[in-house]
């Protein structure tokens, strides 16, 4: 049986999809990071989809990277509140270096994994933050 990273790597190979960097960890967990970009409204953001032995796979979306300090965070804590309060398939997080984050976490064992569900929600994810972004970032940089 293949597991969930063969799958992936099996569709993107199939499908002839070359934009993806992969990273093979070695923890406890067999992680294993697809690293590529979304471009957004000119652009490019840092994405990964992470995958290991859980049920999990996590879309992660780096929208702004290291802008979010404590003040910023108290102020934009509501934004981010509502933001994950009426949009259901992402959430938004801000990771411990400041990065605005835009996550969806997928879930699937090996034998139920599709790497075509997983590639229409990066595909989903790129339709929310074309339409979204200025709304994001004007919120990020308001004063």
């Amino acid at each position: 049986m293949e597991n969930k990273i063969e799958k992936m790597t099996q569709f993107l190979a199939d499908n002839k999809i070359e934009c993806f960097d992969i990273q093979k960890l070695e923890d406890e967990h067999h992680t294993t990071i697809f690293r590529s970009r979304m471009e957004v409204k000119g652009q490019l953001l840092p994405m990964a989809l992470l995958m290991d032995d859980s049920v999990y796979v996590m879309l992660q979306v780096q929208i702004a990277p290291q802008v979010i300090d404590e003040a910023k965070l108290k102020e934009l804590a509501g934004a981010i509140n509502n933001m994950n309060n009426n949009v259901r398939p992402f959430k938004f997080t801000v990771s411990e270096k400041g990065d605005l984050m835009l996550n969806a976490c997928i879930t699937a064992e090996n034998n139920t994994f599709n790497p075509a569900l997983a590639n229409a929600i990066m595909g989903e994810a790129v339709k929310f933050l074309d339409d979204q972004y200025g709304n994001i970032m004007e919120a990020v940089w308001a004063k």
